[in-house]
Protein backbone atom coordinates (compact mmCIF):
# COMPACT_ATOMS: atom_id res chain seq x y z
CA UNK A 1 0.00 0.00 0.00
CA UNK A 2 3.11 2.07 0.45
CA UNK A 3 3.78 2.10 -3.01
CA UNK A 4 0.46 2.61 -3.90
CA UNK A 5 0.56 6.06 -1.65
CA UNK A 6 3.98 6.30 -3.55
CA UNK A 7 2.57 6.42 -7.42
CA UNK A 8 -0.17 8.24 -6.74
CA UNK A 9 2.07 11.06 -4.59
CA UNK A 10 3.79 11.00 -7.76
CA UNK A 11 1.32 11.86 -10.36
CA UNK A 12 -0.40 14.15 -7.55
CA UNK A 13 3.16 16.49 -7.82
CA UNK A 14 4.11 16.39 -11.89
CA UNK A 15 0.56 17.09 -12.02
CA UNK A 16 1.20 20.64 -9.64
CA UNK A 17 4.27 21.57 -11.53
CA UNK A 18 2.68 21.18 -15.03
CA UNK A 19 -0.25 23.56 -14.03
CA UNK A 20 1.86 26.13 -12.09
CA UNK A 21 3.07 27.78 -14.82
CA UNK A 22 0.79 28.29 -18.01
CA UNK A 23 2.24 31.02 -20.11
CA UNK A 24 4.96 29.23 -21.23
CA UNK A 25 6.83 31.30 -24.02
CA UNK A 26 5.21 31.19 -27.18
CA UNK A 27 7.04 29.14 -30.56
CA UNK A 28 9.12 31.61 -32.45
CA UNK A 29 7.62 33.06 -35.85
CA UNK A 30 8.72 34.49 -38.81
CA UNK A 31 8.67 38.31 -38.83
CA UNK A 32 5.43 39.39 -40.67
CA UNK A 33 5.11 35.66 -42.04
CA UNK A 34 1.78 35.43 -43.91
CA UNK A 35 1.14 32.79 -45.75
CA UNK A 36 0.87 33.64 -49.29
CA UNK A 37 0.50 30.10 -51.08
CA UNK A 38 0.24 26.34 -50.43
CA UNK A 39 3.03 24.40 -52.55
CA UNK A 40 2.68 20.35 -52.45
CA UNK A 41 5.44 18.76 -54.19
CA UNK A 42 5.81 14.81 -54.38
CA UNK A 43 8.41 12.48 -54.51
CA UNK A 44 7.70 8.67 -55.77
CA UNK A 45 9.23 5.73 -53.88
CA UNK A 46 12.34 6.28 -55.24
CA UNK A 47 13.87 9.69 -56.18
CA UNK A 48 15.50 9.40 -60.24
CA UNK A 49 17.41 12.39 -59.07
CA UNK A 50 19.08 10.49 -56.78
CA UNK A 51 22.39 8.78 -57.75
CA UNK A 52 22.05 5.21 -57.82
CA UNK A 53 17.63 5.24 -57.60
CA UNK A 54 17.49 5.79 -61.10
CA UNK A 55 18.13 1.90 -61.82
CA UNK A 56 15.01 0.04 -64.27
CA UNK A 57 13.55 -1.57 -61.71
CA UNK A 58 13.45 0.83 -59.33
CA UNK A 59 11.96 2.93 -61.99
CA UNK A 60 9.12 -0.09 -62.59
CA UNK A 61 8.39 -0.06 -58.67
CA UNK A 62 7.69 3.82 -59.26
CA UNK A 63 4.83 3.12 -62.02
CA UNK A 64 3.64 0.13 -60.06
CA UNK A 65 3.13 2.40 -56.78
CA UNK A 66 0.45 4.66 -56.68
CA UNK A 67 1.61 7.73 -55.27
CA UNK A 68 -0.35 9.54 -52.22
CA UNK A 69 -3.04 12.06 -53.92
CA UNK A 70 -2.36 15.28 -53.63
CA UNK A 71 -5.41 16.21 -52.26
CA UNK A 72 -4.74 13.51 -49.24
CA UNK A 73 -1.70 15.90 -47.97
CA UNK A 74 -3.79 18.94 -48.30
CA UNK A 75 -6.83 17.66 -45.83
CA UNK A 76 -4.13 17.12 -42.89
CA UNK A 77 -2.93 20.47 -42.74
CA UNK A 78 -4.23 22.87 -40.28
CA UNK A 79 -3.02 26.29 -42.21
CA UNK A 80 -4.23 28.04 -44.82
CA UNK A 81 -2.95 30.81 -47.36
CA UNK A 82 -3.54 34.19 -45.72
CA UNK A 83 -2.68 33.19 -42.24
CA UNK A 84 0.24 33.81 -40.16
CA UNK A 85 2.85 31.13 -40.39
CA UNK A 86 2.48 29.07 -36.54
CA UNK A 87 5.19 26.30 -36.15
CA UNK A 88 3.08 24.41 -33.87
CA UNK A 89 0.65 24.18 -36.56
CA UNK A 90 3.21 23.29 -39.09
CA UNK A 91 4.64 20.26 -36.88
CA UNK A 92 1.25 19.18 -36.21
CA UNK A 93 0.61 19.18 -39.82
CA UNK A 94 3.40 17.00 -40.40
CA UNK A 95 2.76 14.31 -37.25
CA UNK A 96 -0.70 14.29 -38.68
CA UNK A 97 0.95 13.15 -41.96
CA UNK A 98 3.44 10.85 -40.53
CA UNK A 99 0.61 9.05 -38.55
CA UNK A 100 -0.83 8.31 -41.98
CA UNK A 101 2.00 5.71 -42.45
CA UNK A 102 2.69 6.32 -46.22
CA UNK A 103 5.35 8.09 -46.34
CA UNK A 104 9.37 7.35 -45.96
CA UNK A 105 9.85 11.43 -45.43
CA UNK A 106 7.80 14.67 -44.74
CA UNK A 107 8.58 18.52 -44.11
CA UNK A 108 6.84 21.45 -44.31
CA UNK A 109 9.17 24.52 -44.86
CA UNK A 110 8.53 28.33 -45.25
CA UNK A 111 9.82 29.64 -48.90
CA UNK A 112 10.05 33.59 -48.93
CA UNK A 113 8.57 35.31 -51.84
CA UNK A 114 9.61 38.99 -53.27
CA UNK A 115 6.50 40.49 -51.82
CA UNK A 116 6.98 40.31 -48.60
CA UNK A 117 4.43 36.63 -48.21
CA UNK A 118 5.61 33.70 -47.85
CA UNK A 119 4.84 30.02 -49.46
CA UNK A 120 4.21 26.43 -47.05
CA UNK A 121 6.22 24.30 -49.50
CA UNK A 122 4.94 20.45 -48.59
CA UNK A 123 7.44 17.95 -49.69
CA UNK A 124 6.44 14.43 -48.98
CA UNK A 125 8.19 11.30 -50.32
CA UNK A 126 5.86 8.23 -50.12
CA UNK A 127 7.41 4.55 -48.87
CA UNK A 128 6.24 1.33 -50.57
CA UNK A 129 3.13 0.23 -49.65
CA UNK A 130 1.99 -2.94 -51.20
CA UNK A 131 3.91 -5.68 -49.12
CA UNK A 132 3.89 -9.33 -48.69
CA UNK A 133 3.71 -10.14 -44.85
CA UNK A 134 6.12 -12.49 -44.01
CA UNK A 135 7.44 -13.16 -40.33
CA UNK A 136 9.47 -16.12 -39.07
CA UNK A 137 10.96 -15.50 -35.50
CA UNK A 138 11.72 -16.68 -32.52
CA UNK A 139 11.38 -15.13 -29.14
CA UNK A 140 11.88 -16.33 -25.41
CA UNK A 141 12.24 -19.26 -26.53
CA UNK A 142 8.91 -19.27 -28.37
CA UNK A 143 8.83 -19.94 -32.57
CA UNK A 144 6.71 -17.88 -34.69
CA UNK A 145 5.80 -17.60 -38.44
CA UNK A 146 3.11 -15.77 -40.26
CA UNK A 147 2.63 -14.65 -43.94
CA UNK A 148 0.00 -12.56 -45.55
CA UNK A 149 -0.26 -9.30 -47.69
CA UNK A 150 -1.09 -5.65 -46.97
CA UNK A 151 -1.88 -2.28 -49.20
CA UNK A 152 -1.60 0.25 -47.20
CA UNK A 153 -2.10 3.31 -49.48
CA UNK A 154 -5.25 1.93 -51.36
CA UNK A 155 -5.05 3.56 -54.80
CA UNK A 156 -2.69 6.81 -53.07
CA UNK A 157 -6.06 7.92 -50.50
CA UNK A 158 -4.23 6.40 -47.83
CA UNK A 159 -6.82 3.51 -46.80
CA UNK A 160 -5.27 0.02 -45.56
CA UNK A 161 -6.18 -3.43 -45.52
CA UNK A 162 -4.36 -6.60 -44.56
CA UNK A 163 -4.50 -10.62 -43.93
CA UNK A 164 -2.35 -12.44 -42.16
CA UNK A 165 -1.94 -16.37 -40.98
CA UNK A 166 0.11 -18.32 -39.31
CA UNK A 167 1.65 -20.08 -36.06
CA UNK A 168 3.13 -18.74 -33.10
CA UNK A 169 4.33 -21.91 -30.79
CA UNK A 170 1.15 -24.47 -31.14
CA UNK A 171 -1.44 -21.86 -32.08
CA UNK A 172 -3.20 -20.69 -34.94
CA UNK A 173 -4.86 -18.30 -36.07
CA UNK A 174 -5.43 -15.75 -39.31
CA UNK A 175 -6.42 -12.11 -39.53
CA UNK A 176 -7.88 -9.11 -41.78
CA UNK A 177 -8.08 -5.64 -40.66
CA UNK A 178 -9.15 -2.22 -42.71
CA UNK A 179 -8.44 0.54 -41.73
CA UNK A 180 -9.79 4.13 -43.52
CA UNK A 181 -8.23 7.55 -41.62
CA UNK A 182 -10.40 9.36 -43.40
CA UNK A 183 -13.77 7.99 -43.46
CA UNK A 184 -15.93 9.91 -46.21
CA UNK A 185 -13.95 12.09 -47.01
CA UNK A 186 -14.50 13.57 -43.01
CA UNK A 187 -12.71 13.61 -40.07
CA UNK A 188 -13.90 10.36 -38.87
CA UNK A 189 -11.36 7.00 -38.79
CA UNK A 190 -12.95 3.87 -39.45
CA UNK A 191 -11.10 0.81 -38.40
CA UNK A 192 -12.05 -3.08 -38.05
CA UNK A 193 -10.96 -6.69 -37.73
CA UNK A 194 -11.28 -10.15 -37.88
CA UNK A 195 -9.43 -13.18 -36.49
CA UNK A 196 -9.79 -16.43 -35.81
CA UNK A 197 -7.62 -19.36 -34.62
CA UNK A 198 -7.39 -22.32 -32.75
CA UNK A 199 -8.16 -20.55 -29.24
CA UNK A 200 -11.14 -18.60 -30.29
CA UNK A 201 -12.29 -15.75 -32.52
CA UNK A 202 -12.70 -11.98 -31.95
CA UNK A 203 -13.97 -9.20 -34.13
CA UNK A 204 -13.58 -5.51 -33.74
CA UNK A 205 -14.95 -1.94 -34.93
CA UNK A 206 -14.19 1.79 -33.84
CA UNK A 207 -15.67 4.79 -35.30
CA UNK A 208 -13.64 7.90 -34.46
CA UNK A 209 -13.01 11.58 -34.43
CA UNK A 210 -10.24 11.96 -32.11
CA UNK A 211 -9.05 15.71 -31.37
CA UNK A 212 -6.83 15.47 -34.30
CA UNK A 213 -4.62 18.92 -33.48
CA UNK A 214 -4.58 21.57 -30.08
CA UNK A 215 -7.29 23.28 -31.70
CA UNK A 216 -9.72 20.92 -32.20
CA UNK A 217 -13.07 22.02 -30.40
CA UNK A 218 -15.04 18.71 -30.27
CA UNK A 219 -14.32 15.01 -30.69
CA UNK A 220 -16.08 11.60 -30.43
CA UNK A 221 -15.63 7.95 -30.61
CA UNK A 222 -17.43 4.51 -30.80
CA UNK A 223 -16.55 1.28 -30.57
CA UNK A 224 -17.20 -2.28 -29.99
CA UNK A 225 -15.46 -5.69 -29.78
CA UNK A 226 -16.46 -9.16 -29.27
CA UNK A 227 -14.22 -12.20 -28.35
CA UNK A 228 -13.98 -15.41 -27.48
CA UNK A 229 -10.44 -16.86 -26.33
CA UNK A 230 -8.66 -19.16 -24.04
CA UNK A 231 -6.96 -17.47 -21.33
CA UNK A 232 -3.72 -18.91 -20.00
CA UNK A 233 -1.72 -18.58 -16.83
CA UNK A 234 2.03 -19.19 -17.25
CA UNK A 235 4.21 -20.43 -14.21
CA UNK A 236 7.90 -20.96 -14.26
CA UNK A 237 7.43 -20.50 -18.47
CA UNK A 238 4.93 -23.27 -19.10
CA UNK A 239 1.21 -23.57 -19.05
CA UNK A 240 -0.56 -24.03 -15.40
CA UNK A 241 -4.50 -23.02 -16.50
CA UNK A 242 -6.15 -22.64 -19.16
CA UNK A 243 -9.96 -21.26 -19.58
CA UNK A 244 -12.29 -19.81 -22.35
CA UNK A 245 -13.08 -16.16 -21.61
CA UNK A 246 -16.39 -14.97 -23.59
CA UNK A 247 -16.32 -10.58 -23.59
CA UNK A 248 -18.40 -8.28 -25.46
CA UNK A 249 -17.05 -4.69 -24.58
CA UNK A 250 -19.08 -1.56 -26.41
CA UNK A 251 -18.15 2.14 -25.20
CA UNK A 252 -19.02 6.01 -26.79
CA UNK A 253 -17.90 9.23 -25.55
CA UNK A 254 -17.94 12.49 -26.60
CA UNK A 255 -15.35 15.19 -25.90
CA UNK A 256 -14.65 18.64 -26.20
CA UNK A 257 -11.91 21.90 -25.73
CA UNK A 258 -12.04 24.08 -22.58
CA UNK A 259 -10.50 27.46 -23.16
CA UNK A 260 -9.31 28.89 -26.36
CA UNK A 261 -5.33 28.14 -25.32
CA UNK A 262 -3.26 26.53 -27.53
CA UNK A 263 -0.70 26.34 -25.14
CA UNK A 264 -2.38 25.03 -22.37
CA UNK A 265 -5.05 22.73 -24.31
CA UNK A 266 -7.45 21.23 -21.34
CA UNK A 267 -10.41 18.82 -22.80
CA UNK A 268 -13.27 17.08 -21.28
CA UNK A 269 -15.16 14.11 -22.52
CA UNK A 270 -18.43 12.05 -21.11
CA UNK A 271 -19.89 8.84 -22.38
CA UNK A 272 -20.74 5.35 -21.39
CA UNK A 273 -18.55 1.83 -20.96
CA UNK A 274 -19.97 -1.07 -21.22
CA UNK A 275 -17.64 -4.71 -20.90
CA UNK A 276 -19.36 -7.81 -19.98
CA UNK A 277 -16.91 -10.89 -19.02
CA UNK A 278 -17.43 -14.29 -18.84
CA UNK A 279 -15.74 -17.60 -18.01
CA UNK A 280 -15.69 -20.84 -18.64
CA UNK A 281 -13.61 -23.81 -17.53
CA UNK A 282 -11.84 -26.25 -19.86
CA UNK A 283 -9.98 -29.85 -18.89
CA UNK A 284 -6.75 -28.01 -18.38
CA UNK A 285 -8.27 -25.17 -15.96
CA UNK A 286 -6.62 -25.87 -12.81
CA UNK A 287 -8.54 -25.59 -9.22
CA UNK A 288 -9.01 -22.23 -7.96
CA UNK A 289 -7.90 -20.03 -11.10
CA UNK A 290 -10.98 -19.55 -12.75
CA UNK A 291 -12.51 -16.12 -12.60
CA UNK A 292 -15.60 -14.66 -11.75
CA UNK A 293 -17.85 -13.79 -14.29
CA UNK A 294 -17.89 -9.59 -14.34
CA UNK A 295 -20.22 -7.12 -16.15
CA UNK A 296 -19.58 -3.14 -16.06
CA UNK A 297 -22.17 -0.52 -17.65
CA UNK A 298 -22.04 2.90 -16.47
CA UNK A 299 -21.52 6.83 -17.44
CA UNK A 300 -17.38 7.73 -17.48
CA UNK A 301 -16.36 11.50 -17.26
CA UNK A 302 -12.62 12.61 -18.13
CA UNK A 303 -10.82 15.69 -18.00
CA UNK A 304 -7.07 15.91 -19.60
CA UNK A 305 -4.48 18.45 -20.82
CA UNK A 306 -1.88 18.85 -22.98
CA UNK A 307 1.40 21.77 -22.77
CA UNK A 308 2.72 21.02 -26.40
CA UNK A 309 6.80 21.25 -26.85
CA UNK A 310 6.86 18.69 -29.64
CA UNK A 311 9.83 17.69 -31.42
CA UNK A 312 11.32 15.16 -34.10
CA UNK A 313 14.37 12.75 -33.85
CA UNK A 314 15.04 9.87 -35.93
CA UNK A 315 17.19 6.95 -34.95
CA UNK A 316 15.01 6.31 -31.65
CA UNK A 317 12.80 3.70 -31.61
CA UNK A 318 12.69 3.16 -35.89
CA UNK A 319 15.90 3.57 -38.43
CA UNK A 320 15.25 5.95 -41.76
CA UNK A 321 12.32 7.79 -39.56
CA UNK A 322 11.12 10.50 -38.25
CA UNK A 323 9.32 10.33 -34.69
CA UNK A 324 7.04 12.54 -32.68
CA UNK A 325 7.84 13.14 -29.16
CA UNK A 326 5.79 15.72 -26.93
CA UNK A 327 8.24 16.85 -24.51
CA UNK A 328 5.07 18.71 -22.63
CA UNK A 329 3.56 17.83 -19.55
CA UNK A 330 0.37 15.42 -20.72
CA UNK A 331 -2.38 14.47 -17.88
CA UNK A 332 -5.31 12.12 -18.71
CA UNK A 333 -8.06 11.30 -16.08
CA UNK A 334 -10.96 9.04 -16.55
CA UNK A 335 -13.05 7.39 -14.78
CA UNK A 336 -16.75 5.91 -14.35
CA UNK A 337 -19.38 4.77 -12.21
CA UNK A 338 -20.73 1.00 -13.39
CA UNK A 339 -23.54 0.99 -10.93
CA UNK A 340 -26.03 -2.25 -10.42
CA UNK A 341 -28.55 0.34 -11.34
CA UNK A 342 -27.18 1.26 -14.83
CA UNK A 343 -26.75 -2.40 -15.85
CA UNK A 344 -23.74 -4.03 -13.93
CA UNK A 345 -23.50 -7.27 -11.77
CA UNK A 346 -22.02 -5.29 -8.65
CA UNK A 347 -21.13 -1.23 -7.68
CA UNK A 348 -17.82 -0.30 -8.68
CA UNK A 349 -15.97 2.72 -9.70
CA UNK A 350 -13.39 2.45 -12.56
CA UNK A 351 -10.36 4.86 -13.07
CA UNK A 352 -7.60 5.55 -15.39
CA UNK A 353 -5.32 8.20 -14.84
CA UNK A 354 -1.91 9.18 -16.27
CA UNK A 355 0.56 12.08 -16.04
CA UNK A 356 3.29 12.07 -18.65
CA UNK A 357 6.48 14.62 -18.20
CA UNK A 358 10.04 15.25 -20.60
CA UNK A 359 12.94 17.27 -20.77
CA UNK A 360 15.04 18.23 -23.22
CA UNK A 361 18.93 18.26 -22.67
CA UNK A 362 20.55 19.10 -25.85
CA UNK A 363 19.63 18.07 -29.63
CA UNK A 364 18.95 14.23 -29.70
CA UNK A 365 19.27 14.34 -26.18
CA UNK A 366 16.00 13.97 -23.81
CA UNK A 367 14.01 11.62 -21.41
CA UNK A 368 10.35 10.95 -21.32
CA UNK A 369 8.80 9.95 -17.76
CA UNK A 370 5.45 8.58 -17.25
CA UNK A 371 3.45 7.37 -13.95
CA UNK A 372 -0.34 5.78 -14.18
CA UNK A 373 -2.53 4.54 -11.78
CA UNK A 374 -5.52 2.01 -13.23
CA UNK A 375 -8.28 0.17 -11.92
CA UNK A 376 -11.33 -0.66 -9.93
CA UNK A 377 -12.41 -0.29 -6.60
CA UNK A 378 -15.54 -1.90 -4.83
CA UNK A 379 -17.12 -1.67 -1.72
CA UNK A 380 -14.14 0.36 -0.89
CA UNK A 381 -11.55 -2.36 -2.00
CA UNK A 382 -9.33 -2.16 -4.90
CA UNK A 383 -9.95 -4.87 -7.86
CA UNK A 384 -7.55 -5.16 -11.08
CA UNK A 385 -5.33 -2.04 -9.69
CA UNK A 386 -2.10 -1.31 -11.15
CA UNK A 387 0.61 1.56 -10.19
CA UNK A 388 2.89 1.92 -12.92
CA UNK A 389 5.95 4.40 -13.73
CA UNK A 390 8.48 4.39 -16.62
CA UNK A 391 11.36 6.24 -17.36
CA UNK A 392 13.13 6.82 -21.04
CA UNK A 393 16.63 8.54 -21.64
CA UNK A 394 17.94 8.69 -24.68
CA UNK A 395 21.64 10.33 -25.19
CA UNK A 396 22.98 10.82 -29.08
CA UNK A 397 26.27 10.53 -29.73
CA UNK A 398 29.01 10.05 -32.79
CA UNK A 399 31.99 8.74 -30.80
CA UNK A 400 33.41 6.29 -33.34
CA UNK A 401 29.95 6.30 -35.45
CA UNK A 402 26.88 7.17 -34.82
CA UNK A 403 25.09 5.76 -31.28
CA UNK A 404 21.80 5.86 -29.83
CA UNK A 405 22.48 5.08 -26.33
CA UNK A 406 19.25 4.31 -24.37
CA UNK A 407 17.83 3.68 -20.66
CA UNK A 408 14.51 2.17 -19.44
CA UNK A 409 13.53 1.76 -16.15
CA UNK A 410 9.58 0.81 -15.02
CA UNK A 411 8.21 -0.45 -12.05
CA UNK A 412 5.09 -1.77 -11.99
CA UNK A 413 3.04 -2.54 -8.65
CA UNK A 414 -0.48 -4.51 -8.68
CA UNK A 415 -3.08 -5.00 -6.23
CA UNK A 416 -6.15 -7.77 -6.22
CA UNK A 417 -4.95 -8.45 -9.55
CA UNK A 418 -7.33 -10.47 -11.70
CA UNK A 419 -6.78 -14.27 -12.11
CA UNK A 420 -6.00 -14.09 -15.73
CA UNK A 421 -4.03 -11.06 -14.73
CA UNK A 422 -0.16 -10.52 -14.38
CA UNK A 423 3.20 -9.03 -14.29
CA UNK A 424 5.47 -10.71 -16.16
CA UNK A 425 8.94 -10.56 -17.30
CA UNK A 426 10.59 -12.56 -19.55
CA UNK A 427 11.83 -12.58 -23.28
CA UNK A 428 8.89 -10.61 -24.52
CA UNK A 429 8.99 -8.35 -21.89
CA UNK A 430 12.12 -7.21 -21.96
CA UNK A 431 14.48 -9.92 -20.01
CA UNK A 432 15.93 -10.96 -23.35
CA UNK A 433 17.98 -13.71 -21.79
CA UNK A 434 14.50 -15.78 -20.33
CA UNK A 435 12.26 -17.73 -21.80
CA UNK A 436 8.76 -16.24 -22.14
CA UNK A 437 6.64 -15.43 -18.92
CA UNK A 438 9.65 -16.70 -17.27
CA UNK A 439 8.92 -14.76 -13.66
CA UNK A 440 5.28 -13.77 -13.24
CA UNK A 441 3.85 -12.47 -10.16
CA UNK A 442 1.96 -8.98 -8.67
CA UNK A 443 4.91 -5.96 -8.59
CA UNK A 444 8.15 -5.66 -10.77
CA UNK A 445 11.08 -3.75 -11.52
CA UNK A 446 12.67 -3.33 -14.87
CA UNK A 447 15.64 -1.65 -16.27
CA UNK A 448 17.28 -2.17 -19.40
CA UNK A 449 20.32 -0.54 -21.63
CA UNK A 450 20.95 -0.50 -24.81
CA UNK A 451 23.61 1.04 -27.30
CA UNK A 452 21.72 1.30 -30.56
CA UNK A 453 24.81 2.07 -33.37
CA UNK A 454 24.11 2.35 -36.62
CA UNK A 455 26.36 1.88 -39.92
CA UNK A 456 26.92 4.24 -42.49
CA UNK A 457 25.08 4.28 -45.86
CA UNK A 458 21.47 2.53 -47.41
CA UNK A 459 22.36 -0.59 -48.79
CA UNK A 460 20.88 -1.20 -52.25
CA UNK A 461 18.99 1.86 -51.55
CA UNK A 462 16.74 -0.08 -49.68
CA UNK A 463 18.00 -1.28 -46.16
CA UNK A 464 19.98 0.45 -43.18
CA UNK A 465 21.84 -1.84 -40.93
CA UNK A 466 22.86 -1.21 -37.58
CA UNK A 467 23.87 -3.38 -34.02
CA UNK A 468 23.16 -3.17 -30.37
CA UNK A 469 24.56 -4.06 -26.93
CA UNK A 470 22.33 -4.42 -24.16
CA UNK A 471 22.05 -5.55 -20.52
CA UNK A 472 18.61 -6.30 -19.12
CA UNK A 473 18.13 -6.18 -15.19
CA UNK A 474 14.96 -6.96 -13.31
CA UNK A 475 12.85 -7.80 -10.13
CA UNK A 476 9.49 -9.32 -9.79
CA UNK A 477 7.61 -10.83 -6.56
CA UNK A 478 4.11 -11.59 -5.80
CA UNK A 479 1.62 -9.29 -4.63
CA UNK A 480 2.68 -9.54 -0.70
CA UNK A 481 5.62 -10.23 -0.89
CA UNK A 482 8.78 -8.15 -0.66
CA UNK A 483 11.22 -7.00 -4.03
CA UNK A 484 14.90 -8.78 -2.71
CA UNK A 485 18.22 -8.53 -4.20
CA UNK A 486 18.26 -12.33 -4.14
CA UNK A 487 15.20 -12.08 -7.20
CA UNK A 488 17.08 -10.40 -9.85
CA UNK A 489 17.89 -12.07 -12.84
CA UNK A 490 19.95 -10.21 -15.49
CA UNK A 491 21.30 -10.75 -18.95
CA UNK A 492 24.13 -9.18 -21.84
CA UNK A 493 24.43 -9.62 -25.14
CA UNK A 494 24.54 -8.06 -28.81
CA UNK A 495 22.85 -8.34 -31.74
CA UNK A 496 22.35 -6.94 -35.43
CA UNK A 497 19.58 -4.66 -36.68
CA UNK A 498 17.85 -4.14 -39.92
CA UNK A 499 14.96 -1.78 -41.25
CA UNK A 500 13.80 -1.37 -44.55
CA UNK A 501 14.28 2.35 -45.29
CA UNK A 502 11.33 2.29 -48.19
CA UNK A 503 8.47 0.12 -46.60
CA UNK A 504 5.23 1.73 -44.72
CA UNK A 505 6.56 0.75 -41.13
CA UNK A 506 10.50 1.70 -41.43
CA UNK A 507 10.28 -0.63 -38.31
CA UNK A 508 13.26 -2.33 -37.03
CA UNK A 509 13.75 -5.66 -37.28
CA UNK A 510 16.70 -7.51 -34.48
CA UNK A 511 18.79 -10.25 -34.21
CA UNK A 512 19.71 -10.93 -30.68
CA UNK A 513 21.71 -13.02 -28.76
CA UNK A 514 21.55 -12.97 -24.66
CA UNK A 515 22.86 -14.67 -22.33
CA UNK A 516 21.32 -14.81 -18.61
CA UNK A 517 23.24 -14.21 -15.65
CA UNK A 518 21.05 -16.46 -13.54
CA UNK A 519 19.34 -19.70 -13.83
CA UNK A 520 16.04 -19.55 -15.28
CA UNK A 521 13.09 -21.84 -14.92
CA UNK A 522 13.35 -25.43 -15.86
CA UNK A 523 17.50 -24.60 -16.18
CA UNK A 524 18.88 -25.50 -19.19
CA UNK A 525 20.31 -23.37 -21.86
CA UNK A 526 21.56 -19.64 -21.20
CA UNK A 527 21.82 -19.06 -24.11
CA UNK A 528 18.37 -17.07 -25.78
CA UNK A 529 18.10 -16.39 -29.57
CA UNK A 530 15.50 -13.00 -30.38
CA UNK A 531 14.43 -12.94 -34.16
CA UNK A 532 11.30 -10.51 -33.89
CA UNK A 533 10.17 -7.53 -35.55
CA UNK A 534 10.25 -3.77 -33.06
CA UNK A 535 12.44 -2.92 -29.75
CA UNK A 536 12.62 -5.86 -27.47
CA UNK A 537 11.03 -3.18 -24.43
CA UNK A 538 8.66 -0.99 -24.69
CA UNK A 539 8.54 3.33 -23.59
CA UNK A 540 5.96 2.38 -21.00
CA UNK A 541 4.56 -0.76 -19.49
CA UNK A 542 6.57 -3.50 -20.84
CA UNK A 543 6.16 -5.71 -17.71
CA UNK A 544 2.30 -5.21 -17.20
CA UNK A 545 1.22 -6.32 -20.75
CA UNK A 546 -0.71 -9.13 -19.27
CA UNK A 547 -2.50 -6.55 -16.63
CA UNK A 548 -5.87 -4.86 -18.59
CA UNK A 549 -6.39 -1.65 -17.74
CA UNK A 550 -9.69 0.34 -17.16
CA UNK A 551 -10.28 1.65 -20.54
CA UNK A 552 -8.22 5.09 -21.15
CA UNK A 553 -9.84 7.70 -23.28
CA UNK A 554 -10.24 7.08 -27.12
CA UNK A 555 -10.39 10.87 -28.03
CA UNK A 556 -6.67 12.29 -27.11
Amino acid sequence: MTRLRLSLLALMLLARQASADQSPKPPPELPSATIGDIRVERVNVFDPTVPGEDWWAFRIANKIHYPTREMVIRRELLFAPGEFWDPLKVIESERNLRLNGAFRRIDILPVKRPDGLIDAVVRSQDSWTTNPRFYAGTEGGENFFSMGIEEGNILGYGKSIAFDSGRTGNRTGSSLNYGDPRFLGTRLALNGGYSRGSVGDSGTTSLTSPFYSLDSPRASAAAWRRSVSDEIIYRDAAEFSRFRQKRRVAEASLGRRLAADHLFVQRVEGGWYADRAQYEPLLETAPGTLPADRELSGPTLGYSWVRPDYIKENYIDRMERIEDFNLGNELSVRGGWMGVKTGGDRDRLIFNAANQQGVRFAPGRFAIGRVGLTGRSVAGQWENMLANTDLNFFWKTNWRGDHTMVGHAEGAFGKRLDRNAAVALGGSTGLRGYKNNSFVGGKAVLLNFEDRFFFAGEWFHLIRLGAAVFVDTGIIADENADLTLRRIKSDIGAGLRAASTRSRGGGVVRVDLAYALNRGPGGGSRWVVSIKGGQAFSLFNSAARGVDPSPPSRLN
